[in-house]
């Protein structure tokens, strides 16, 4: 199961696969602080509720100094 967060979260990267999505994408409208951490821990979240092994993610990579890509291949019928 996934909270509400984490599946906007996740739909968001669904829409955009292997592309870099930076913080502020990710969030959408809300003011981000440079210091605000709350996508690193809902990306933390949906790392442990999708892959097998959190430690080395495969769907959700950091690209550090740039933000987070799905990986995964995506095709809506």
């Amino acid at each position: 199961n996934l909270s509400a967060a984490e599946a906007a979260l996740l739909q968001t990267l669904l829409r955009r696969p292997n592309r870099i999505l930076t913080r502020e994408q990710l969030l959408g409208e809300r003011d981000v602080d440079p210091y605000d951490r709350s996508i690193d821990v809902r990306i933390s979240r949906l790392r442990r509720k999708l892959d097998d092994d959190p430690q080395n993610p495969r769907l959700i990579k950091t690209v550090y100094g740039a933000g987070y890509l799905f990986t995964a291949s995506v095709s809506w019928a």
